[in-house]
């Protein structure tokens, strides 16, 4: 089970190569819950001049996953099976921030909901089911 003392660990570069690529850091995780942000910067921009919505896509995903994360027991993973994100308002600088939460957790699937904001603003909102995996299973 991940809990805040974990984050030192979780944002150390190379733990995650994914979220420090991205420059995704965890701001706050515990079981159901968890709060990620990515300061806006020049290698997330498309060529139209806005942030990739794949940027707000992966924040939520990987906040959603740290949250399931956080609340399952020991030799147990999991795994997004499908998500939706409906994007509000581009980005194109500050620092955007997922709220992640459980809506409703079993013992082998996760229903999980994210916000992406940018300060005031709500950027994108985000539903996905994940698979609880028991890693010897896999």
């Amino acid at each position: 089970m991940l809990t805040d003392h974990d984050l030192v660990r979780l944002n150390k570069t190379g733990f995650n190569r994914f979220a420090t690529l991205l420059g995704i850091e965890f701001a706050h995780i515990a079981p159901g819950k968890c709060r990620a942000h990515i300061d806006v910067h020049d290698n997330l921009f498309h060529p139209g001049g806005i942030v990739h919505g794949g940027v707000a896509y992966s924040l939520a995903d990987s906040s959603m996953a740290m949250a399931v994360i956080a609340s399952l027991e020991s030799g147990q993973n999991c795994s997004t099976i499908e998500m939706k994100i409906s994007y509000m308002k581009p980005v194109v600088r500050g620092r955007m921030v997922s709220t992640a939460r459980t809506i409703r957790q079993g013992r082998r699937i996760a229903f999980m909901e994210a916000t992406v904001t940018c300060g005031d603003e709500l950027i994108a909102m985000a539903t996905a089911t994940f698979a609880i995996i028991n890693r010897s299973s896999q």
